[in-house]
């Protein structure tokens, strides 16, 4: 399946910026919803922002800053370790992911008690997640279950 188009401005610019000058880590992509701000850091990245003190309270700052929850997840060319990250916070119980004509079909099983977190209000986090995806997937449906 063919990769999908990122174009950063100069605002996700600058928080890539803001971000690796904090951190130290390289960030490969950025996206900013009206109340989170997604980075999605080169592998193995989380591992070393949340085995540091210094980077949890650095983080702690950035989301002060930009007044907006933050949610970091690592990079993955292969889509099903790709969303096992990006739904990682959701407790994946099992997941399924084919190729179609029309690109991937995805389903996400994720723990019960996460499922309406997992969704959103308005299908709110479901449709910010199939954006994120499809900067980097042809994506033709998500399901979550």
């Amino acid at each position: 399946m063919k990769l999908g188009e990122i174009t950063l401005d100069t605002r996700s610019l600058d928080l890539i910026k803001l971000f690796e000058s904090m951190m130290g880590i390289p960030v490969k992509d950025v996206m900013e919803t009206e109340d989170v701000i997604f980075f999605v850091l080169e592998r193995g990245g989380t591992y070393k922002l949340f085995t540091s003190d210094e980077k949890k309270r650095s983080l702690e700052k950035i989301k002060e800053t930009q007044k907006k929850r933050i949610n970091v997840l690592d990079f993955s060319p292969d889509p099903d370790q790709f969303f096992r990250n990006l739904f990682y916070r959701y407790k994946v119980t099992a997941l399924n992911v084919t190729a179609g004509e029309s690109g991937y079909v995805v389903n996400v099983k994720v723990d019960p008690n996460y499922k309406a977190s997992a969704i959103g209000k308005e299908a709110k986090n479901l449709k910010t997640a199939l954006a994120l995806s499809r900067r980097y997937f042809t994506i033709a449906r998500l399901f979550v279950e």
